[in-house]
């Protein structure tokens, strides 16, 4: 009794974790196992977070861009003279010619000395308005633009590689989806010819009855029957270790793991997706250019051109101006009252700038590295295509003689059984036909479904499972 409740609890413990199929009364396709694995299977879902913590990279990199407000505020408090002043500015950075659009209003109350004239004001402040820029070093690209497009580039080079981790993942379940097709279509194969068996094994009791038969014959016969059942035993195995298999992929809508029942019937048709024609054949060799393995290369050429461009800016001498146009209001000195106009100029130099240039060298010899990746990534693709297509041609002409020696098999074992029925052979000899034509038809289950699998390594080497 103990033992019992002991099952029933861990029955109802992993229930919630694999659930059967026949709840459903569904089995997948493969369309709907693609759609299935793309919408509910939590391994998709890790791939969209990433590509989110990418996003929120981007807008932390355009970040750099944003207006700011700045404030300073200060005071004498003792001494000889007194006196407070206080600036308030809105900075606003352009991004062009590392351009940055500055509005300021400042006011001082007080006494100051000569050395700190700049501080006063009229009674009612003074409000500028002014632009600062660069005319040589970070004139055309600085560290925020590239921060912004190499962000923008990191989106991009992962949606490639999401690309590529989908196409995998995709192809991973499918392939196992093929090895359960395949060992359930073996056991349909193995049903139906124990079903003739059965039919036939009444007959030969019949003559065994009316001695038209020898008891040894009948024996033999069910000796071969039993045989074809372990044979149907051993693939029922294979085929629960493949359905357990392919529940990693196959989910529920609460994206928990199912698994298929090993009395589910195959569906009539399973909405094979990836036939290859030649015509097929040529598209998916001119999609070579387009894999997503050569994007993000690509993709790395961009960041690095950027770098590279980065450090040919850090060469250029440092040349900056500013202008601004100020006003006071109020009342107060005169020399105060007038409109100001000032400009600023800002100079630097590295001598040598050795930093600069090495990260520059460093940055060509990259460009160049990632040039030849790319001529060897297309001309390892351009290789895997056409191995993975020579196969698919190898698989269709097999699954033709396959096919040919089946149904010459089964001819074979109707002309063996007429002779039996006619006294001219024995049970050995029929037995033995019937063997062959349950393996003739096994191999032409399996040479079948290594057509498809090379039909989708085809598509798999050119990462348009998704496509």
């Amino acid at each position: 009794m103990t033992k019992r409740i002991l099952a029933m609890a861990l029955l109802t413990l992993t229930s919630g974790a694999i659930t059967s199929l026949k709840a459903e009364q569904v089995l997948p396709t493969v369309p709907s196992l693609i759609n299935n694995m793309q919408q509910l299977h939590p391994y998709v879902n890790v791939l969209t977070e990433k590509n989110n913590q990418l996003v929120y990279g981007l807008d932390s990199a355009q970040s750099a861009f944003d207006g700011r407000i700045e404030q300073d505020v200060s005071g004498r408090v003792a001494g000889y003279y007194d006196g407070s002043a206080a600036a308030q500015r809105f900075v606003k950075p352009l991004g062009d010619m590392n351009a940055k659009l500055i509005s300021e209003y400042r006011v001082a109350t007080g006494d100051f000395p000569v050395y700190e004239e700049q501080y006063n004001t009229l009674s009612g402040g003074e409000a500028s308005i002014g632009v600062a820029l660069s005319l040589l070093q970070n004139r055309s690209i600085d560290k925020r633009r590239v921060g912004v497009s190499n962000a923008a580039l990191a989106i991009e080079q992962y949606q490639a590689e999401l690309a590529l981790s989908m196409n995998d993942f995709l192809y991973k379940g499918l392939s196992q989806y093929l090895k359960w097709y395949e060992v359930s279509l073996k056991i349909a194969a193995v049903q139906e010819l124990l079903g003739t068996l059965k039919y036939r094994r009444e007959g030969l009791s019949t003559r065994l009855e009316r001695g038209d038969l020898a008891e040894v014959d009948l024996t033999e016969f069910e000796a071969s029957i039993l045989e074809q059942k372990l044979a149907l035993s051993q693939l029922r195995q294979t085929q629960r270790a493949s359905a357990q298999a392919l529940a990693f992929y196959w989910r529920n809508s609460d994206g928990q793991s199912q698994v298929i029942a090993s009395d589910a019937e195959l569906p009539e048709d399973i909405q094979w997706p990836f036939n290859i024609t030649p015509a097929q054949a040529a598209r998916l060799r001119n999609a070579i250019m387009q894999h997503p393995a050569l994007a993000v290369l690509r993709t790395e050429q961009s960041v690095t051109q950027n770098k590279f461009r980065l450090a040919e800016n850090q060469l250029l001498p440092k040349l900056d101006v500013k202008a601004l146009v100020a006003k006071d209001m109020g009342s107060g000195p005169t020399s105060l009252a007038e409109t100001e106009g000032k400009i600023g100029l800002t100079f630097s130099y590295t001598l040598g700038n050795r930093k600069a240039k090495a990260e520059q060298a460093t940055m060509r010899s990259k460009l160049k590295v990632l040039e030849y990746e790319v001529r060897l990534a297309q001309d390892q693709l351009n290789q895997q295509f056409e191995q993975a297509y020579a196969y698919w041609q190898q698989a269709h002409e097999v699954l033709a003689l396959q096919q040919q020696n089946a149904e010459l098999a089964v001819t074979l074992s109707q002309l063996e059984r007429k002779r039996f029925d006619a006294g001219d052979s024995d049970m050995f000899k029929l037995n033995a036909r019937e063997s062959g034509v349950l393996k003739a038809k096994l191999k032409a289950i399996e040479a079948q479904v290594d057509l498809l699998s090379a039909e989708l390594s085809l598509h798999k080497v050119v990462a348009a499972i998704t496509s």
